[in-house]
C-alpha cells in the first residue's frame, strides 16, 4: 500500500510523538496499525526510529575532567537529527549514513575497545541483579558498574544487566556478551532476553550471523559456539538483518510478535521447537539485586513565603532566597506540578548546600520550560554550583554558540569539560531534565575525572559536541571565595552575567548516579522510586 502526501505527514507526526514519550493510546494503535499492513510505513518508521536511534553508540557518554589538551581540539560530533518534513526522509538517510560512515572509521574492534575502555573508566550500564551466577575470571557482584568495550562472560546461571539508555539483558550461561555501548551489545554465545522500553528505541544486539535492531519490544537471542543465532520476538517488533561470511548485511526484515527466525552462515530457516522455546523465555525470574540507600533533597517551588525550603531535607533543609530583597515573590509561576520559579534574566537564587562541592556521585533532575524566543544574553545556567578545589564549578543549561552544537540543546560545563546534547530544550514547552554525574578514579595525574550522563525526557542524550580543554586564566574566580552552595538562574561564577531566562520546577539532588528507571519514576510520579519497585524491575 502507497502512502498519500497526508498520510506520510501523519506517520512522521507520530514517529515524532514516539520519540518524546507523548503518544497516547490511540496513536499507538493507529501506528502499530500502519506497521502490520503498509510496507512503505515500515521503512519509514524503521528509517527514523531504529537506525538513527542505534547510532548513538557513536556518540557516546561525556567524560568531563579529561586529561588536558590544546584549545580547540576537542572534536565537534553532529549525530543524525529528525528531520519531519514531507519530501525529507531520503536526505534524513543521507546525513544519517554519512555520519555513520565517518564514525564507523573510528570504530574498532572489541579487543581495542576494551583496551580504551580500561584506560578511560566510561561505565555504560551495571550489573542490575544476579541469579546462581558463576563468571570466568572475576566474579562480577550485583551493582558493580559494566564500562564500554568489557567483556561478559558467564559460566554459569543468570545475569541481568542495565544499560544507561535503559535497556535490560537478561544473560543465560554459558554466555559470552561485549558491552560497545549504552545502545549496543555483542552476543558471542549463549542466551539472551532484552527488554527495551520506548526511550531506548533502537538499542542493538549483532553477532557474526545477524544484527537486530529493537522498535521497543521484547526479544530473545540463542547464539551456538558454530556462528548460528535464533531470534525471538515475544512482544512488539524488530528489525533483523542476516549477514554473510564476509560480513555484508542483507536486506532488513522485520519479525512481529511471536515470530522468530535462525540465522546462520548458509542462510535463515525456520526455528524448530517453537513453541518450546518461546515458553521458556516468557517465565519469571528472580533475581538477587543490590539494594542501595539513596538521600534526596527535593524542592518543589510550593507555597508562600520570601524563600523555598526543600520538602525532605531534614531539620535544617536547605533554603532556596534571592540576593534581591522581594525578588521570591515576583519570581513566582505556575510551574509544571502547581507553582514554579520564573527567571526573568535578572534575578537569580541561591541555598547553602553543605558538601555539594565535592567530587561525589549525584543526580540533579527538575522540569525546565524555556521560551522559543529566549534571547542567547539570557542562556546563563539553570542550575549551578562549585566543584572540587580551585576554579571549578558546574552549569546546566542550554547551547547557545552554534559553532560549538545546536542552540538551544542541554548543555553542561564541568570544570574544564563541556557536554552537549542533542534535543532542542528552547521551545516553549515542559522538559524533564535530569543529569548524572559519576566521579572516576584517579589518573596519572592524581586528579580524579567525572563522567556525566544527561537525560531528557527520561531518554539518554546523544552527544552532539564535547570538548576538553584548559579554561583560560582568571576563569570561575569565584569559586574558591564561594561557600557550598547550589544556585538557581545563573552561574555561581558569573557575578551577574548570563543570567537565565525560563522557568523551573520540582528539583531534586540525589546523591546517588539513579538509574534510567528512577529517573523514569520522578518523570511520572515526582518522587524518588520505592525500594520494592527497584527490587522488582
Amino acid at each position: 500500500m502507497s502512502l498519500t502526501d497526508q498520510e506520510r505527514l501523519e506517520l512522521h507526526a507520530l514517529c515524532d510523538a514516539l520519540v518524546d514519550a507523548a503518544t497516547t493510546d490511540a496513536q499507538r494503535a493507529r501506528l502499530e496499525e500502519w506497521l502490520a499492513t503498509s510496507e512503505e510505513a515500515r521503512r519509514c518508521y524503521v528509517r527514523a526510529l531504529a537506525l538513527s536511534a542505534s547510532l548513538m553508540d557513536y556518540a557516546g557518554e561525556m567524560q568531563a575532567e579529561a586529561p588536558d589538551a590544546p584549545p580547540g581540539s576537542g572534536r565537534v560530533i553532529r549525530p543524525a537529527t529528525w528531520v519531519w518534513a514531507l519530501g525529507s526522509l531520503a536526505a534524513a538517510a543521507v546525513v544519517v549514513l554519512a555520519f555513520w560512515l565517518g564514525a564507523a572509521q573510528q570504530l574498532s574492534g572489541p579487543d581495542e575497545v576494551a583496551s580504551t575502555a580500561q584506560e578511560n573508566g566510561e561505565s555504560i550500564a551495571r550489573l542490575s541483579g544476579a541469579k546462581d551466577s558463576h563468571w570466568t575470571g572475576r566474579a562480577l557482584q550485583a551493582g558493580e558498574e559494566l564500562h564500554r568495550g568489557q567483556r561478559i562472560e558467564l559460566a554459569g546461571g543468570m545475569a541481568e544487566i542495565t544499560f544507561d539508555s535503559g535497556a535490560q539483558i537478561t544473560l543465560e550461561g554459558p554466555a559470552s556478551l561485549d558491552l560497545l555501548s549504552a545502545w549496543d551489545a555483542v552476543l558471542h554465545r549463549g542466551t539472551l532476553k532484552a527488554n527495551v522500553p520506548p526511550e531506548a528505541v533502537g538499542f542493538r544486539v549483532s553477532n557474526a550471523s545477524v544484527n537486530v535492531v529493537d522498535l521497543g519490544t521484547e526479544f530473545s537471542m540463542i547464539a551456538d559456539e558454530n556462528g548460528a543465532t535464533e531470534v525471538f520476538v515475544l512482544k512488539g517488533a524488530v528489525e533483523t538483518a542476516a549477514r554473510d561470511a564476509a560480513g555484508n548485511e542483507a536486506p532488513p526484515v522485520v519479525l512481529r510478535e511471536k515470530q522468530a527466525r535462525r540465522f546462520a552462515r548458509a542462510g535463515g530457516s525456520e526455528v524448530r521447537d517453537h513453541d518450546a522455546k518461546l515458553a521458556r523465555f516468557m517465565r519469571k525470574v528472580v533475581f538477587e539485586r543490590f539494594a542501595r540507600p539513596v538521600q534526596y533533597t527535593h524542592w518543589s517551588f510550593d507555597g508562600a513565603g520570601d524563600d523555598f525550603a526543600a520538602a525532605d531535607g531534614g531539620d535544617s533543609p536547605p533554603r532556596f532566597h534571592s540576593l534581591t530583597d522581594g525578588a521570591i515573590a515576583q519570581m513566582r509561576a505556575a510551574g509544571y506540578r502547581h507553582s514554579g520559579m520564573h527567571f526573568d534574566g535578572q534575578f537569580s537564587a541561591k541555598a547553602a548546600f553543605p558538601g555539594i562541592r565535592q567530587r561525589s556521585v549525584r543526580t540533579v533532575a527538575f522540569w525546565i520550560k524555556i521560551p522559543a524566543d529566549a534571547p542567547l544574553s539570557d542562556a546563563g545556567a539553570m542550575v549551578s554550583w562549585p566543584l572540587g578545589g580551585v576554579g571549578r564549578s558546574v552549569a546546566i543549561g542550554w547551547n547557545r554558540n552554534p559553532a560549538q552544537s545546536p542552540l538551544g540543546v542541554l548543555r553542561t560545563n564541568a570544570g574544564r569539560g563541556y557536554f552537549a546534547g542533542s534535543t532542542p530544550l528552547r521551545d516553549g514547552r515542559w522538559h524533564h531534565v535530569a543529569v548524572v554525574f559519576s566521579p572516576k578514579a584517579k589518573g596519572d595525574k592524581g586528579e580524579g575525572g567525572m563522567q556525566l550522563r544527561q537525560y531528557v525526557d527520561g531518554r539518554l542524550e546523544t552527544a552532539s559536541a564535547k570538548h576538553f580543554g584548559k579554561r583560560g586564566k582568571g576563569a570561575d574566580t569565584l569559586a574558591a571565595a564561594t561557600e557550598d552552595a547550589l544556585w538557581i538562574g545563573r552561574a555561581m561564577d558569573r557575578a551577574g552575567r548570563e543570567q537565565f531566562r525560563g522557568t523551573l520546577d520540582e528539583l531534586f539532588v540525589a546523591d546517588a548516579a539513579l538509574t534510567p528507571r528512577e529517573i523514569l519514576h520522578l518523570l511520572r510520579e515526582n518522587k524518588p522510586a520505592p525500594p520494592e519497585m527497584l527490587a522488582a524491575q
